[in-house]
């Protein structure tokens, strides 16, 4: 499918101009005869290479959060599912999403489902959000679950935001000290040595153990910068693999801090999702093999969310499979046994996943408060380092000029 300039006239002799998608000029012209326009020209839209491969299929997340919402919407004040979908493309900024809302509604008057239609774009449209839009279709609740799906996704958003904000300043401190390090143990030192030695000042531990550092960099940084290269291929390469994943993503759970995190976040997924999808009416066979495949972020967990299905299709209840199953806080356990028994389990779900959201925002803001002294910590060692790697042998010349006088 591909995007159409064209160039037509209405009943009144206006000329209106306009971009659509369709397969060709005759998709482009039947369309516009039902919008009440005749065709004069058509063209196919060209695109950079660039644009291809980079802008074309990338959706922002805020994007994607603001289709959601105008879609439920216009769904609510009663409009057809069609119109609903013309009138988001016209108004949507985003060059990529409004051409992919172009190519669902042509699919959609084709003769597909909504469903059918989003499938064809995983870039996208995640396997949750296709599950969930699904759903909605069948039950007939679809506006609902397109405020479910912006809902999560703001989440999604809020979490990834609280992240990045963690990770700024360490990553700022670390920028500073290999600054620090490069100039000074670089340049700086290697010619006050030269001086040093010219006074015949002998050099202190400190300070030969930096040069010595220095001159090992600057011969062997080729084969330096090629095992790094080779060690961070290996290592992706690894993660990519079923089996990799698996074991990296177990022992990232076992970190002191950044393990709880990380678990917590993948909790919350589950717990959120699991109660959004439950209260729309899908069953639990489909909430286990959506949630299972790459929804919690945590391909351990992911594992024994399986598991947990394996079990319950054994004859286990809900509770039973998860402890079966393994890796899962008996916190949790304890409030799907509770939903079980007082048959509200999509509302324990929805506890759940507040309170392990409110556990990931306050372990965060912990790791942040705790990362700034450390850094500034580390920052004034390497500084102190320096300054007496350049201060003792300047200190043991002034003392020897002192004695000479």
């Amino acid at each position: 499918m591909s995007s159409y300039h064209y160039k037509a006239i209405d009943d009144s002799g206006r000329v209106v101009k306009g971009q659509l998608a369709a397969f060709n000029e005759a998709d482009v012209e039947q369309e516009l005869k039902q919008r009440g326009l005749f065709l004069i020209e058509s063209a196919v839209q060209r695109e950079s290479l660039g644009a291809k491969w980079f802008g074309r299929r990338h959706i922002q997340t805020k994007m994607l959060i603001e289709f959601y919402y105008r879609f439920a919407q216009t769904l609510e004040i009663g409009l057809p599912l069609l119109s609903s979908l013309g009138e988001i493309g016209h108004s949507l900024p985003c060059r990529a999403l409004k051409s992919i809302v172009g190519e669902v509604q042509f699919a959609v008057e084709s003769g597909s489902s909504l469903h059918e239609a989003m499938h064809r774009y995983p870039r996208a449209f995640q396997p949750l959000d296709l599950a969930m839009v699904s759903m909605g279709e069948k039950s007939g609740v679809l506006p609902k679950c397109l405020r479910d799906l912006a809902a999560y996704h703001e989440w999604k958003a809020e979490i990834r935001a609280i992240f990045k904000k963690a990770l700024l300043y360490p990553a700022f401190i670390s920028t500073a000290i290999a600054a620090v390090i490069a100039v000074w143990v670089g340049y700086v030192l290697p010619q006050m040595v030269k001086v040093l030695s010219e006074l015949g000042a002998p050099l202190p531990w400190v300070t030969t153990t930096l040069l010595e550092a220095s001159t090992f960099l600057k011969t062997e940084w080729t084969w330096l910068l090629s095992g790094t290269v080779l060690g961070v291929g290996a290592f992706c390469l690894y993660q990519r693999t079923e089996s990799g994943r698996l074991a990296l993503h177990r022992h990232l759970l076992s970190f002191p801090v950044l393990g709880s995190i990380a678990r917590n976040m993948a909790l919350t997924r589950l717990c959120h999702n699991f109660a959004t999808m439950l209260s729309t009416g899908m069953t639990i066979k489909a909430i286990f093999k959506i949630l299972s495949h790459r929804a919690l972020g945590n391909r351990y967990l992911e594992d024994r969310l399986a598991a947990a299905h394996q079990e319950i299709e054994r004859g286990e209840s809900i509770a039973g499979g998860f402890e079966k199953a393994g890796g899962f806080p008996s916190l949790l356990l304890g409030a799907i046994r509770n939903g079980e028994t007082t048959g509200t389990i999509d509302e324990s779900f929805k506890r759940m996943g507040e309170y392990y959201d409110r556990e990931v925002k306050r372990a965060t803001q912990v790791l942040v408060n705790a990362i700034e002294p450390i850094a500034i910590f580390a920052l004034g060692g390497v500084f102190g380092i320096i300054v007496l790697s350049i201060l003792l042998p300047l200190y043991d010349v002034m003392g020897d000029l002192g004695k000479t006088y």
